[in-house]
């Protein structure tokens, strides 16, 4: 079972600041569940940061969710943000999938802002 939590943290430089805590597993099971809990953090604030420091499990649903509200964030000049990739099963899913990068992709709003950098 995962559990994903949103909580306004506030506002800075004139833009509103919001946490999405994901916690649980991000698989295929829970991909309609995720994707539904990103989009509306995404639409709640500007910039939006993902605590993914308390996930069990992660396939490539969990992935691509991850990819796709950083891609739905550039679209809409906004910002995402995630932290507690280098812990639980992040390092080695990450590796195995090919998701680690040096430079963010092309879609990037901000060649230093790719959730995949390492």
């Amino acid at each position: 079972m995962s559990d994903f939590v949103y909580a306004e943290s506030g506002e800075r430089d004139g833009r509103r600041q919001g946490c999405l805590r994901l916690a649980g597993d991000l698989t295929v099971a829970e991909a309609a569940e995720l994707r539904l809990a990103l989009m509306a953090a995404l639409e709640a604030c500007e910039v939006l940061e993902i605590d993914a420091s308390a996930v069990g499990e992660v396939d490539v649903a969990g992935l691509q969710a991850l990819c796709a509200v950083h891609r739905g964030g550039v679209a809409r000049q906004r910002q995402v943000r995630v932290k507690g990739l280098d812990a639980g099963p992040w390092p080695q899913v990450l590796r195995l999938a090919g998701f680690q990068r040096h430079e963010a992709c092309p879609l990037s709003n901000d060649r230093k802002n790719c959730l995949w950098l390492c």
